[in-house]
């Protein structure tokens, strides 16, 4: 019996609604409009390609002949396989791939030469393998019709079991990356880096653009991670209610990380500063077994041993479980870590988390056309004094609890020469934050006392439905080969808990009252959202000298009762001869999710504060702040579409680039590239008076932009051995008070008068080069340098109000430098088993890098900079199955 896809099962969702009401409307929580739209996007979408399809061609042709390639329109790829010494390789195995669907498979014969006679117009991947070599991977290899295509491959020997490189035999034709490439980061590569990232987030910090700022958090082009999507195999990942990162996909159960500033592709939505994408590793056909670091860092303290500072055994195992046709990949993580403060004293100075992250994926091959991948991430954590510093110790800290659970099942069918993929997601997410005890909260100039002001508890969860479908690529005459893609998708997200919160006192250095700031009522929440969207695409490759990337991405946001439309297009133009400097440029409308933590507010608890004079009597209030929801403003867009009405926000970034590419050697590639985003609608939560009441307002009329000029250098002199540099120079700009500091897991009490100022993780230049060399005897050395403007810092007075501009220039901590650099060697202890033996040395410069500032202007220390991380020394060891 024929199989059935998911994309059916959605073609008849109109149907169903109709006549199983009740199980659709329990299964997805669809009421009348929602059923409505579901419709809309079906008809939508059904003449949207139409629509596309009809205008790419010529009033003088028709449509037959185009989308199924006849008989003349197949080309032969031939493959060349060799070995470093330049003599034929027999029976190396090839994959002929098609967005990760295996579509056909050859052995090399005595003369290293194998055929694809009837290859398809498209776009492959082929991978070549056999026993006792590294395999190697040819990306985003362009067949066209009628052209015969030649690549070659040079197979190096193996020298261990696993941990292999993925080594691009070429690159792709610079046109064919489009008009916007991401920057693409290796596992093999990144996992080899001295601070040995555990996770994707972790690897982010390496990208130009994306910092992680002085609270901890990710900053993707000056914005934080609320603004950024993260997907992993194409569906969202993030927190559903706050649209943060949470624990990510440990980094051994990664093929490829994806980072996109400027996504002119439609099929990328709900974002407004940049996309992580993040594509995990599939099972091999051998069994692999790997263990990193199983053993644990000690804590020295004048020459004794006390105890344990960290220990992340790391252990993946993957292979066939029917081989050819069913894989399994595990990667699972243990992570203890006692982070120490510098600015505090032993042993009360440590930050204190445990966390499990395990990831799992099967993959089905039905048929070489049809395959199931099925994945699992599980990661619940515990963290203890959650941004201890020296202002605030330990009893002032919150205690945090969490879980992450999410599932994936994605379906690829090949339809004749188009693909199918169909994928449902599930996300769940459950939370608890708490103090150390049930004192009030005291802030002063000097440091903060008593307990965490804040308890939260809180569960979230989203199920997501995503069709894409793309077409083979269509030749028309002259104008080039379209290649059209379209999709939809379909979110229910839900978020419910409670917020609570006890007294704060703000006091002076001469521990006087000045300030008293209680919580008044407050109930729990419970809200729910129901998401539609769809796009369509097309990757138009006019010659091989100009391409354009053109789509619309169209998206409704049910809870906040608007309608957008995201129309982008980029091109790529190689203008001299030999088509090795490409231009690249484009424009787009990016909308951000609305979260549904905003959709909370109401129910939080409303501020009473009091002000005391000089001889503790009361000289204002107590003033009742209550909590209000605003109307967004009118959008200076007019792709935007909705009622006026309570909470109809809808935030959006215009972003345009520019950018060279250029080879000036064959080892040395150079890229310039300028960027420009302004945004607009941003959700803001300020105090002001409404009516003649003091109130804490929600509402979306912040803004803000980001200019950054990047200049970016590879060096690849030889297999396995590459080095990056880059230079950013930015401004990053906008207003303060953005939803998530007083709605997120960890917010902070006062809400101050909101400024347009360098936002937190500002910095204006910075240079990074890190990269791997592979020196004799199996000697790998892996250095990490960085060089960057101070944070900005807001200095503030003893009543907790702003001094000046917050985050000026003039506010900044010292420039930041660091090198840090890792050496490891291998050891061949048998033939199934390897040992890899590094050192590590962190900040060897042993420069100054303060954590932190004096910022009160009557502390008595105001302005002085101190802590910072002196060079040590670590030492660990993988073993290698």
């Amino acid at each position: 019996m024929r199989r059935r896809s998911l994309w059916f099962f959605f073609i008849k969702t109109e149907f169903k609604l109709n006549q199983q009401p009740s199980n659709m409307k329990e299964l997805f929580g669809i009421n009348h409009s929602a059923r409505e739209s579901l419709t809309l996007m079906r008809y939508t979408l059904v003449f949207l390609i139409s629509f596309t399809i009809l205008a790419i061609l010529p009033p003088s042709r028709g449509i037959a002949g185009t989308l199924v390639p006849q008989s003349g329109a197949s080309a032969v790829l031939r493959v060349i396989v060799t070995d470093e010494a330049e003599k034929p390789v027999a029976g190396v195995k090839l994959d002929l791939k098609v967005k990760s669907a295996i579509v056909g498979s050859s052995l090399t014969n005595e003369k290293g030469e194998a055929e694809f006679a009837k290859a398809a117009p498209g776009t492959y991947e082929v991978i070549a393998s056999k026993d006792g070599f590294e395999s190697l991977t040819q990306n985003n290899l362009v067949i066209t019709a009628g052209q015969p295509v030649e690549i070659r491959f040079v197979m190096s020997p193996k020298i261990e079991l696993k941990e292999s490189v993925t080594i691009k035999a070429s690159e792709a034709p610079p046109i064919e990356q489009g008009a916007s490439p991401p920057t693409e980061l290796q596992r093999s590569t990144v996992k080899n880096l001295p601070d040995r990232p555990a996770t994707v987030a972790d690897t982010l910090p390496l990208v130009p653009g994306v910092v992680r700022s002085p609270e901890g958090g990710l900053r993707i082009a000056g914005s934080g991670e609320h603004r950024s999507a993260l997907i992993v195999n194409s569906a969202d990942v993030t927190d559903p209610a706050t649209g943060q990162f949470g624990l990510t996909v440990p980094v051994d159960s990664v093929e490829t990380i994806n980072v996109f500033k400027t996504p002119y592709l439609a099929q990328y939505g709900r974002f407004t500063a940049g996309i992580v994408s993040v594509e995990t590793r599939r099972g091999g056909d051998k069994f692999n077994f790997e263990l990193n670091d199983p053993l644990p860092e000690f804590r020295i303290r004048s020459g004794r041993l006390q105890g344990v500072r960290e220990a992340s055994p790391r252990f993946t195992f993957n292979g066939p479980i029917i081989p050819g046709k069913f894989y399994y990949s595990e990667g699972i993580e243990y992570d203890l870590e006692k982070i120490p403060v510098r600015t505090l004293p032993f042993p009360f100075n440590e930050t204190k988390q445990q966390s499990l992250n395990s990831f799992t994926q099967l993959d089905y091959v039905l048929s070489p056309t049809h395959t199931v991948t099925g994945t699992f991430h599980l990661a619940p954590r515990h963290m203890s004094f959650v941004n201890l510093d020296f202002f605030n110790p330990q009893p002032v800290t919150p205690t945090f609890n969490a879980g992450d659970n999410t599932g994936m099942l994605q379906d690829r069918t090949t339809l004749g020469t188009n693909l199918l993929e169909s994928t449902l997601a599930l996300k769940f997410f459950h939370g608890d934050v708490y103090g150390q005890g049930q004192s009030d909260m005291v802030l002063t100039p000097t440091g903060n006392s008593g307990n965490y002001f804040s308890e939260q508890n809180r569960k979230a969860s989203r199920i997501e439905w995503i069709e894409m479908y793309s077409l083979a690529p269509i030749t028309v005459g002259r104008y080039g080969a379209h290649n059209l893609k379209f999709g939809s998708t379909v979110a229910r997200t839900t978020n419910e808990g409670e917020f609570r919160a006890r007294t704060i006192r703000i006091e002076d250095a001469s521990a006087r009252l000045l300030k008293q700031i209680d919580f008044v009522g407050g109930s729990p929440f419970d809200r729910s959202d129901l998401e539609t969207g769809f796009f369509g695409q097309d990757h138009w490759v006019m010659n091989q000298s100009l391409s354009f990337d053109i789509g619309t991405r169209f998206e409704r946001q049910g809870i906040t009762e608007t309608f957008r439309i995201a129309p982008r297009v980029g091109m790529a133009w190689a203008p001299f001869v030999g088509k090795q400097t490409v231009l690249r440029g484009g424009f787009g409308l990016f909308y951000d999710r609305v979260p549904l933590s905003v959709y909370s507010f109401d129910r939080y608890p409303e501020q009473s504060v009091t002000t005391f004079g000089p001889d503790g009597e009361i000289v204002d209030g107590p003033r009742l702040f209550a909590n209000i929801t605003d109307q967004a403003e009118r959008s200076a867009t007019p792709f935007v579409f909705g009622k006026n009405q309570i909470g109809n926000f809808a935030p959006y970034s215009s972003t345009w680039n520019i950018e060279v590419e250029h080879p000036v050697s064959r080892i040395l590639r150079f890229k310039a590239d300028y960027l420009q985003s302004n945004s607009s609608g941003v959700i803001l939560v300020t105090p002001k008076v409404v009516q003649g009441k003091d109130a804490l307002v929600l509402g979306g009329g912040g803004k803000s932009r980001y200019r950054q000029l990047e200049l970016t250098a590879r060096l690849s002199w030889k297999e396995a051995q590459e080095f990056f540099f880059s230079y950013v120079h930015s401004q990053s700009k906008g207003d303060l008070n953005e939803f998530n500091n007083y709605l997120g897991n960890f917010p902070f009490p006062v809400v101050r008068q909101d400024q347009f100022t360098n936002l937190p993780g500002a910095v204006p230049n910075r240079f990074l080069a890190w990269g791997v060399i592979q020196l004799p005897l199996k000697v790998r050395i892996s250095p990490i340098l960085e060089y960057r403007s101070g944070f900005p810092y807001a200095a503030v007075d003893s009543a907790q109000n702003y001094v000046g501009v917050a985050n000026s220039d003039t506010t900044r901590y010292p420039s930041f430098y660091s090198l840090d650099t890792r050496i490891s060697k291998d050891f061949q202890v048998s033939r199934k088993y390897a040992l890899r033996l590094a050192v590590s040395g962190y900040n060897l410069t042993n420069h100054f890098n303060p954590i932190s500032v004096h910022a009160n202007i009557d502390d008595p220390a105001s302005g002085v900079f101190f802590g910072s991380h002196k060079r040590r020394f670590k030492l660990d060891f993988d073993v290698i199955f």
